[in-house]
């Protein structure tokens, strides 16, 4: 039987849908009056009352951007994001300490031992444009105990003293 969710659990599963649909909110406001703007802008042209439709429009660009930095998916990806003249396929490795809870009744791929914590090293495939993950084709994780990813990864040492490092490093691109 899993393990009940803690109380910190849930609210950050619940701060996560709220900042999700405000950040839908802001999107689809923001699309609007983008919009309206470019709309009243074209109407207006080549006078002197078109800065009430660039005001709109600037504001609805805001009311986006704003919408996309609030929606927890977004800030996921954007996260994860690589260089700015990155596009196509690419292959990434993130390295991540995992807690007992995280992958539940999990074996590490070394020993077949039952420890739930250690390092989980994620694998994905997705498709980036201008270095922005899209959608993720395939993905995958394995999880190690604390002896193995030590003897297997040496360069990953906890000396830092900081648990929830995560580090992200491309193993193969492809353009």
């Amino acid at each position: 039987m899993p393990p009940k969710p803690s109380k910190v659990d849930i609210a950050e599963s619940i701060a996560d849908l709220m900042n999700g649909i405000a950040g839908w909110i802001l999107i689809v406001f923001g699309i609007a009056a983008s919009l309206s703007g470019v709309g009243g802008a074209l109407q207006q042209a080549n006078t002197a009352e078109m800065v009430a439709p660039l005001v709109v429009l600037g504001f609805g660009l805001l009311l986006t951007v704003a919408g996309i930095f609030v929606n927890p998916r977004f800030r996921r990806r954007l996260d994860r994001r690589h260089r700015l003249s990155r596009f196509g396929q690419v292959e990434t490795v993130e390295n991540a300490t995992v807690s007992e809870t995280e992958y539940g009744d999990t074996l590490c791929v070394s020993c077949g031992s039952g420890q739930n914590d250690g390092l989980v090293r994620r694998y994905r495939q997705e498709y980036v444009v201008a270095g922005v993950p899209l959608w993720t084709v395939s993905e995958n994780y394995n999880v190690y105990c604390p002896s193995c990813a030590l003897e297997e990864f040496p360069s990953l040492s906890t000396t830092n003293g900081d648990t929830n490092d995560t580090q992200e490093q491309a193993i193969a691109e492809t353009e």
